[in-house]
């Protein structure tokens, strides 16, 4: 989470360092993201990590893809905030979900 999204000064920063890849860049969308501010997606949620994972070296791991995990399950099903992110609390009311962002995830390979 680092509150902010991949366009974000920020971030643009920290990927200056051309030995750092950030997966999550192709994935920001209007539609789509890792939690919904004032019904505006954001994708604060993200994995940076060096280039050394598109390198094929037997034995190690290698980037295959990223995605946000926002299955019906983890999402708001009815009212004004159907599709968000299905949160624990709402303040102090006790909703009963799981949290206020979607999780991220890249999916490794092991190269044989």
């Amino acid at each position: 989470d680092f509150n902010d999204d991949p366009h974000s000064n920020s971030i643009k920063r920290l990927l200056e360092i051309d030995a750092l890849y950030n997966p999550m860049q192709k994935l920001f969308s209007i539609e789509r993201g890792s939690l919904n501010y004032d019904f505006h997606w954001n994708l604060f949620d993200q994995i940076i990590f060096s280039h050394n994972f598109f390198d094929y070296e037997p034995n190690t791991l290698s980037f295959l893809h990223a995605d946000i995990f926002d299955d019906t399950f983890l999402r708001e099903w009815k009212g004004k905030n159907k599709g968000n992110p299905f949160r624990t609390f709402r303040g102090r009311r006790y909703l009963g979900g799981y949290s206020d962002h979607f999780p991220v995830y890249i999916h490794l390979k092991h190269n044989l």
